[in-house]
């Protein structure tokens, strides 16, 4: 009786950290799509009223070419957390063949612990990176440059969490090489 009670005691959890590590997984790319739409349509409409001026008035306006610098490290960080989140950066996979799934799971879970502590770290000297940067100034904007620098900092932060819902998907998938695989089948 008591096994049972564990059982669903221990299923009732994993299965509340599961949904957590869902919701996390939908916030993260929700943010992410939301952040790279939001940059390249900044980027591009910055970019064509300045061509559009320009070619009127034969003078530029000079605040859309401060845009890039300004959005381009939040569409970069953005689409390197999307990839993460689906799978889609570059493995290596050939040890995997050779290790059955306990031995894949280790692997991994390895892999993802690596992975969250150096992004956190990472996460946390770039707040250093902020203070040094903070007193640069956009001539034309006036806006400091640690808004470019604080992309990579959101940037790490959503990378080390994507680490821990994986971690979280890896403790409890039957196959831990399904987790966050990517299916060229799921594109089309």
């Amino acid at each position: 009786m008591m096994t049972a009670q564990t059982s669903d005691n221990d299923a009732l959890h994993s299965g509340a950290l599961a949904q957590m590590a869902r919701w996390a997984d939908s916030a993260i790319v929700a943010a992410s799509v939301a952040v790279v739409i939001t940059a390249l349509v900044a980027m591009f409409v910055a970019l064509m009223a300045e061509v559009v001026v320009r070619y009127l008035t034969n003078q530029g306006m000079g605040w859309p070419t401060e845009m890039p610098n300004i959005l381009f490290p939040w569409l970069v960080m953005g689409g390197i957390v999307l990839a993460a989140q689906r799978g889609q950066h570059i493995a290596v996979t050939a040890i995997q063949g050779w290790l059955g799934r306990g031995g894949n799971r280790l692997l991994l879970t390895g892999h993802q612990l690596l992975i969250t502590a150096t992004f956190f770290y990472l996460a946390w000297v770039g707040l250093d990176v902020i203070e040094i940067t903070g007193g640069e100034i956009y001539p034309v904007t006036g806006i400091s440059a640690r808004w470019a620098y604080l992309a990579m900092i959101t940037g790490f932060v959503g990378l080390g969490l994507t680490a821990l819902t994986t971690l979280v998907h890896l403790l409890q998938a039957g196959d831990p090489l399904a987790v966050r695989a990517h299916n060229i089948e799921d594109e089309l």
